[in-house]
């Protein structure tokens, strides 16, 4: 009986220590997924990279190495994306909603076409959002104008003409 306290108060706590580390990593992970996720989600939208860019955002590197994503230091969130100038066509994806940690989105000088999204009016951290150059139809949303973080917005909107 004796051996089986000593056994149990030495498991015990091993197995708390595990349990409980286990479900910190997976946490950290979840969160980190989130952004992976969302990330490889703007990819897909992506229809010609001509500098073959986003291209190389695979799983060889942790997404806060890849080009134009940069990362918080202490959660190793996506704090920015900078993917001005590189000739992108395609659409912004929704998914872009889900960088919750996002302060600066920078998509100037590419092809982008289609409406902004609605979904980055939820990017509460938002605090500089720069379009300019770029082929997007339709309207700003409106629900942009509570982001209260938001202290630059640069956005030229191509809206088509017919002309009869």
């Amino acid at each position: 009986m004796s051996s089986l306290v000593t056994l149990l108060c030495f498991c015990i706590p091993a197995i708390l220590l595990l349990v409980y580390s286990t479900s910190s990593v997976a946490s950290t992970n979840g969160e980190n997924e989130t952004d992976r996720v969302a990330l490889l989600g703007f990819k897909a939208k992506i229809t010609h990279d001509p500098l073959g860019i986003i291209t190389s955002w695979n799983q060889s590197v942790h997404f806060c190495g890849w080009y134009g994503v940069t990362c918080g230091r202490r959660h190793q969130r996506v704090t920015e994306l900078n993917l001005s100038s590189l000739n992108l066509v395609g659409s912004i994806s929704p998914h872009i909603g889900n960088l919750s940690f996002l302060r600066h989105l920078n998509l100037a000088n590419n092809i982008f076409g289609g409406e902004i999204p609605m979904e980055i009016c939820g990017l509460r951290r938002l605090e500089r959002l720069i379009l300019r150059n770029m082929s997007i139809t339709g309207k700003i949303p409106l629900p942009l104008a509570n982001l209260s973080s938001l202290e630059v917005l640069t956005a030229a909107i191509y809206i088509p003409i017919k002309l009869i």
